[in-house]
């Protein structure tokens, strides 16, 4: 048969899951190959059918699967879900309401007097089930199959399939052949995936947030007001954890199901909505599910959006390339966008590599040059549908990623200073400031002290900064940084499980990155306290009810979410903006 032959030929289809959730689209992966030549290209051409199938379970005993089916039900064309029992003693004692379908059936399609007659006559002398015969009941095109001593009920023919609730504790069942598209054969042997049992979509467990100046915790997340006094809005921080990082087994600890971005970006946006906050800055963003989801329904919600990715993509299974980054999304009724700025850190760092002694550039390149990115946004607030109101509000909103290996504190430290050197800039204009985003730096690190003290006194050593750049560095700063968290510190009558949760030495939260193998702050909400002031506080999370670590299936990523809510003081119009940097 040449290349029609399915014996020269397989076709591999995997799962990301083997355990279906409801509501989660199953998308599987699906590959055909030579079997003596596997990378032997190119293949002919295929296309590949897709026959989704439920277990068919007992219409008495819905726990129960079936096993029979009456065939006056088949007839009739009563539904499938109805015709079905799980034993022949189940249709017996069944009989006397289930007959009752029959009847309905034949009203229903409204059949003529005499053949009306006739049906009725033969339902009521069938005292028993009739027999069965498998090749009477099911064929190929039929919805209903039986395979391997069970009943299944086609459910979709469509690549993907999104478990409904009539499929939650059941099985599923994909059968996959691939088809020469000229010739119309079998190119290779069918495949059959069978699933666990479908499960429900676990419930949320949402997070309250705590008013700072009542002490008391509120499960209205939004505090926004727009008074003279000045205007209160809410900023969420919050690494979701990008896919392209979550193979390799990182996350053995977590079931496979709610690894699976399928699942994880429901959870992920029903999480981030839930907290209903005016700004939110996210990182580990990546570009295509950006594009493909985040974007369209948190826009679908009333955000404006901006997107800065690096440069360094990755090119996957699917055949296309990725990448990460952050993204920044505001209310689009109660902002609008003044001035936008982009770091590259890479960029600003081969500034310093090309000043660097020849014997240190090839490792300056190297070791500096990290594809992490800032994304900087001016927003001004809209007042009644427009800015033309007695006080003007603006505020600076800095959402980072930096670089995340241990190994290179003088990187961090450099990323860092470079992007407090930027807002130092716009800080000129008497624009409030935020920096919200995963330092990956814990705190009493240079890169934490340099922000929240202005100042280090860093001594340069080999081991932390081979490359000598601490005396190139401005490593102070003149603005008023407070990290929103240490609010907490100031207050009394402070929930004393929030106080539990938080570090006694560096009043920062015990942890807002927890795995196996680390638990540790990594992630800040930063503001100028001369110009904001903190309203409320999202819940911090207890180790206890973490388990062994993130991403779990409550919590999408390994990182945990930050939020905090301000109040700007206002500014008068009679006072006119300076002028904003062009670049920073």
């Amino acid at each position: 048969m040449g290349s029609q032959d399915s014996k020269e030929y397989e076709m591999a289809v995997t799962l990301p899951s083997n355990t279906p959730v409801e509501g989660c689209e199953i998308n599987p992966d699906v590959r055909v190959k030579h079997r003596a030549f596997p990378t032997l290209q190119p293949l002919p051409p295929y296309s590949v059918t897709f026959s989704w199938y439920r277990e068919v379970v007992c219409s008495v005993h819905p726990s129960k699967l079936a096993t029979v089916q009456c065939m006056s039900c088949v007839k009739l064309e009563v539904p499938v879900d109805q015709s079905y029992h799980c034993s022949s003693q189940c249709f017996l004692d069944a009989w006397q309401m289930h007959v009752k379908l029959h009847s309905h059936a034949v009203k229903t399609e409204k059949q003529t007097a005499t053949g009306g007659q006739q049906e009725l006559r033969m339902l009521r002398s069938c005292g028993s089930w009739p027999d069965f015969s498998a090749d009477q009941l099911f064929g190929e095109n039929t919805l209903v199959v039986e395979r391997e001593g069970k009943v299944w009920i086609k459910v979709g023919s469509s690549k993907t399939y999104k478990p409904s609730k009539e499929d939650v504790g059941f099985t599923l069942r994909l059968e996959c052949v691939a088809v020469d598209y000229f010739e119309g054969t079998q190119l290779a042997p069918i495949n059959i995936i069978v699933t666990d049992p479908v499960i429900t979509f676990p419930p949320r467990c949402p997070r309250c947030m705590i008013e700072v100046g009542s002490y008391m915790k509120s499960h209205n997340i939004h505090f926004k007001s727009q008074t003279s006094d000045g205007l209160t809005f809410s900023v969420l921080s919050y690494n979701i954890l990008a896919d392209m990082y979550t193979g390799m087994g990182k996350y053995s600890y977590c079931p496979s199901w709610a690894v699976v971005w399928e699942y994880r970006k429901q959870n992920l946006l029903q999480e981030i909505i839930g907290y209903d906050a005016d700004i939110i800055c996210l990182q580990e963003v990546q570009s295509d599910h950006f594009e493909g989801y985040l974007q369209p329904e948190l826009m679908k919600c009333g955000y404006s959006v901006m997107y800065k990715r690096k440069r360094t993509e990755l090119y996957t299974s699917s055949r296309h390339y990725i990448s990460e980054g952050c993204a920044t999304f505001y209310r689009h009724d109660l902002f609008k966008e003044i001035m936008k700025y982009e770091l590259e850190f890479d960029q600003r760092a081969q500034l310093v590599v090309e000043d660097l002694k020849p014997e240190l550039k090839h490792v300056g390149r190297i070791r500096l040059m990290k594809d992490n990115v800032a994304l900087i946004v001016i927003l001004e607030a809209i007042r009644d549908g427009s800015t033309n109101d007695d006080f003007q509000f603006r505020i600076c909103v800095a959402n980072t990623h930096t670089h995340a290996n241990t190994e290179l504190p003088d990187v961090k430290l450099y990323q860092v200073a470079n992007l407090v050197r930027g807002l130092e800039k716009i800080a000129q204009s008497k624009i409030p400031l935020l920096i919200c985003g995963d330092l990956n730096s814990p705190p009493e690190s240079d890169p934490h002290m340099l922000l929240v003290r202005g100042r280090i006194n860093s001594v340069s050593g080999e081991r932390t900064d081979p490359l000598g750049i601490y005396q190139i560095l401005k490593l102070e700063h003149s603005l008023a940084l407070v990290s929103a968290y240490a609010s907490f510190f100031h207050l009394r009558g402070i929930d004393e499980k929030q106080f539990n949760r938080m570090n006694l030495e560096n009043h920062e939260p015990l942890f807002t990155y927890f795995t196996s193998g680390f638990a540790g702050t990594l992630d800040y909400i930063l503001y100028t306290a001369d110009s904001l002031r903190v309203e409320g506080l999202l819940e911090l999370l207890d180790f206890e009810s973490m388990g062994v670590g993130l991403p779990s299936p409550l919590w999408s990523s390994d990182h945990i979410a930050l939020m905090a809510s301000f109040r700007l003081k206002p500014h008068s119009t009679s006072e006119s903006w300076p002028a904003l940097p062009q670049e920073i």
